[in-house]
């Protein structure tokens, strides 16, 4: 008698388990879809006006140089909106997406035909930046970012050095 009632506890735990985590396989694939198509809409197609559809009102860019008014999306348009203007022709292309709860980590390339604006070097190459975009999630809608470039690769390729700092001169003994 004990034996089948422990047999159908542990069908029953099992079927919890299995229905719990095909569950959270669903909400990671369809995270990863509105990311997906996110990034394809805004960053790609520059189809600003979709922004609303993917980023919650009470958004926040978490990154670690982000401003404090980094809020809404307001503000994704309009840090789009100066990248587009900063550098014309960009083309944003996926390499990697990965998901796993609410956060989606899309790995990217952005390349861009011409220098930024400002006063920068004509470059000897296409501008190409590489960075990772951790993304989480809440009802179909990101709520929070965190992004990751790195600012020295993008340096190196458009011609800057970097040269080891200059030693300070030796403190002289004040004169009598």
């Amino acid at each position: 008698m004990i034996r089948p009632v422990l047999l159908l506890l542990t069908l029953l735990l099992t079927g919890c388990a299995t229905s719990s985590l095909h569950r959270n396989l669903a909400q990671e694939a369809e995270n990863k879809q509105r990311v997906q198509a996110f990034a394809q809409e805004v960053y790609a197609q520059h189809r600003l006006d979709r922004i609303p559809e993917y980023v919650a009102e009470d958004f926040v860019d978490l990154s670690e140089d982000a401003p404090s008014n980094a809020r809404g999306p307001a503000y994704v348009r309009a840090q789009e909106e100066a990248s587009l203007q900063q550098l014309p022709g960009l083309q944003f292309q996926i390499q990697h997406l990965l998901a796993e709860g609410d956060l989606v980590l899309l790995h990217w390339k952005a390349v861009s035909p011409e220098a930024p604006k400002p006063e920068a070097p004509a470059p000897t190459r296409p501008l190409e930046l590489t960075g990772h975009s951790l993304f989480q999630l809440r009802k179909g809608r990101i709520v929070a970012s965190w992004n990751i470039v790195d600012p020295m690769r993008l340096l190196l390729r458009q011609g800057f050095k970097v040269l080891p700092p200059v030693p300070a001169p030796p403190l002289q003994p004040p004169k009598p």
